[in-house]
């Protein structure tokens, strides 16, 4: 044999032993990929939950799913990018996985934007201060920036809020749900779009018929929320506002009192009704400069729809409704009653710690 061809079959046998290698290599790489493909990044159950920020490309993408647990190799989750066509398809926004979720599930995920949805509930009768604390606490956008933002009377007049000051009264009760990222403007544009949806089709010819403007119904609605407990009751306290307003007689309503007083809690107390306040309608006769509150669906109807009655006064009843009155000897009888009954429970539960002494 000779010495070329001794080299040849050795060059040959070489490049089959490569083969094998590379054969081999290919296999086993195979088979890892889909062993990635199959397997969670953990075998135990948890939540990670982080935000892609806008612009992320795709192997950063890949690199921050392994940084924060999601999946085992961030080369390998490109390479399944790749295959399905989905590198250029990734979404930003703030995404929850858990652990035991495939590669393939989270890149599915990612593709088709199935981001955290973040529910968001305003009680009716909430102020902008409490709209901004709620917002804050769901860390959707700083309590200073829906405070800042909703006292802005431009942002207002830019959602067709006229006549306002800000959006106090316009930041409608509702429960929304917001994506990350979401800007302190969209949030409150959001609101106040929902305001206008929620509004009565008439309530234009029943502004006129009143003889108010839509901002003015908004603030008498806000005093309606904040007195009534009872939806039944929102039409006739509506109906006794107006009549003070007929004959000029100050609306009284202690919520007004106490409305620019941020942070506020506890009972309305005589002090805090003399107080003077461009809110308070003890001090002033009329309607206050706006709402002190978001109003519900119902007290604007209340508003605009209030029930023929003839009340000058109400007072509490101790159950959340109202004991109305025509003349002021009835109203004081009234709340006489109304004193009494709230310190009755006081009194007997006097009565009973002190039995129990004497046993």
């Amino acid at each position: 044999m000779s010495l070329l061809k001794k080299a040849c079959m050795a060059l040959f046998g070489s490049f089959l032993l490569l083969c094998c290698f590379a054969a081999i290599a290919a296999t086993l790489g195979a088979f890892q990929f889909w062993l990635f493909l199959r397997l969670p990044a953990k075998p135990a159950l948890d939540k990670k939950q982080f935000f892609i920020p806008p612009k992320t490309s795709a192997y950063e993408v890949a690199r921050l799913l392994e940084s924060e647990g999601v999946i085992r190799d961030a080369a390998a989750f490109y390479l399944l990018g790749w295959l399905k066509n989905s590198l250029h398809r990734m979404q930003a926004g703030e995404y929850a996985f858990s652990t035991l979720s495939t590669p393939e599930q989270v890149l599915d995920n990612i593709v088709n934007g199935r981001v955290v949805i973040h529910t968001v509930t305003l009680p009716e009768g909430s102020t902008v201060w409490d709209v901004a604390r709620i917002i804050d606490q769901k860390d959707l956008a700083p309590q200073a920036e829906i405070i800042g933002i909703a006292g802005s009377a431009e942002f207002a007049r830019s959602l067709d809020v006229k006549g306002a000051k800000g959006l106090e009264g316009y930041l409608f009760p509702d429960t929304y749900q917001f994506r990350k990222p979401v800007s302190g403007a969209s949030i409150a544009a959001t609101m106040v779009r929902r305001f206008w949806q929620q509004l009565p089709r008439d309530w234009r010819e029943r502004c006129k018929e009143l003889g108010l403007s839509l901002h003015e119904i908004v603030t008498l609605a806000s005093i309606i929320e904040k007195e009534a407990a009872v939806d039944s009751e929102r039409p006739i306290i509506a109906g006794v506002f107006y009549n003070r307003l007929k004959v000029n007689m100050p609306l009284q309503s202690d919520p007004t009192a106490v409305y620019d007083m941020p942070g506020f809690s506890g009972p309305v107390t005589a002090a805090h009704l003399t107080r003077q306040s461009p809110y308070n309608t003890y001090q002033i006769r009329g309607l206050p400069p706006g709402p002190i509150c978001s109003p519900g669906a119902n007290s604007i109807r209340a508003a605009l729809y209030p029930e023929k009655v003839p009340y000058l006064y109400f007072v509490s009843n101790n159950d959340g409704t109202h004991h109305f009155s025509t003349t002021a000897q009835e109203h004081r009888n009234a709340v006489s009653h109304y004193y009494e009954a709230k310190k009755k429970p006081a009194e007997d539960k006097t009565k009973d710690l002190g039995q129990d002494n004497h046993d």
